[in-house]
Order: C-alpha cells, then sequence, then structure tokens
C-alpha cells in the first residue's frame, strides 16, 4: 500500500468511527452504523477488497449477518448462522479461538475445506478475520476482509482491522445495552 493511500485509510477510518460514535448517540440501527464503518474501509482500500461483520448470537454458539455491502447476498445468506469453531472459515474459527486468523489462500487453507467451493463460486480468494469484544472482552462478533487474489495483510491493513475492530465493538456493545437480545 503505497504512502498516500495508507494516510487516506487512516484518515477515512476516523472520520468512520467519529460518524459512528454520532450515529450511536442518535439512536441509528446498527445495521446502518456496521455498514457505514464497512463501506469507509471498502472506499479507501483495493478494488477487489469485501468486507463483512458477523454478529454473535444470543445463544454465543453462531455468527449472524451484521453487514457486508460488498459481499454477494447468496454468500452472506449461506453463512448465515454458521456455527463457530475450529475449521469453521477464518470468522468461526477466529471467533472460536478468540484471536485473528489470516487465511492467505481459502483454496488451498484447512480451514475453508468446507467452505472454499462456496467461497470460490464468488470469486473469494484471502480471508482475515479477527474477534470484535466488548470492554469485558467477551465475544461480540467479527469483522472480515476478503479479497478476490490470495494475499497476506499488509501493516496498514491490519491497523483498520483493529481500528475497525473497534469502533464495531463500540456500537455493538451500544445496540446490546438498548436491546440484549439483539443479535
Amino acid at each position: 500500500m503505497d504512502v498516500a493511500l495508507s494516510q487516506r485509510l487512516k484518515v477515512s477510518l476516523v472520520e468512520a468511527d467519529r460518524a459512528a460514535v454520532r450515529q450511536i448517540e442518535a439512536g441509528v440501527p446498527l445495521s446502518l452504523i456496521l455498514d457505514g464503518l464497512l463501506r469507509a474501509v471498502e472506499g479507501e482500500c483495493a478494488d477487489d477488497t469485501r468486507t463483512s461483520i458477523l454478529l454473535l448470537d444470543p445463544e454465543g454458539r453462531r455468527l449472524l449477518h451484521g453487514a457486508a455491502p460488498s459481499l454477494p447476498e447468496a454468500y452472506n445468506a449461506a453463512i448465515h448462522g454458521i456455527e463457530i469453531g475450529q475449521g469453521v472459515g477464518s470468522c468461526g474459527t477466529a471467533a472460536y479461538l478468540g484471536h485473528p486468523v489470516y487465511v492467505t489462500d481459502i483454496a488451498t487453507d484447512p480451514l475453508w475445506v468446507n467452505f472454499k467451493d462456496l467461497a470460490g463460486e464468488h470469486g473469494l480468494r484471502a480471508c482475515w478475520s479477527t474477534p470484535v469484544e466488548g470492554e469485558d472482552g467477551r465475544l461480540l462478533g467479527t469483522f472480515a476482509i476478503y479479497h478476490l487474489t490470495p494475499r497476506s495483510p499488509t501493516r496498514d491493513e491490519l491497523d483498520a482491522i483493529n481500528l475497525v475492530s473497534r469502533s464495531a465493538a463500540l456500537a455493538i456493545s451500544k445496540q446490546r445495552k438498548i436491546n440484549p437480545r439483539c443479535a
């Protein structure tokens, strides 16, 4: 990532974070807040960047669609409700292990053995996922960046992942205080 793009990404994410805080205070629906955060990332990254936030279900066993503005609806529907566990793609595994999972090639990674055909149908080749955790350390969901080509994240992309994860955690936590049964 070049220096100008890196700086634009950081500025865009800080602005999106501030906008999210204002929206939370104004009572904007969670899905719209998360969608805005993800669009900020996608707007400054490579054209092949797709993002997603999955939310932990009220029982704490599955991940539910939260926002994914550029992922195909068929893909979002197929992964809605996936169980958390080792070997359940990047997101299910990250939620299970409690730390980031960076899959550089979905087609060959064992975590994706049950999902690589689904991802391949939609051109998804890399997926980096990190748990979204509340202030108390409890899992709220996952944030993922997908790419249409196999690759590893850059330092700037890792920084973006951390910022978006914190912003998403704030929005999700606030929503759950208002409605504890909300996914």
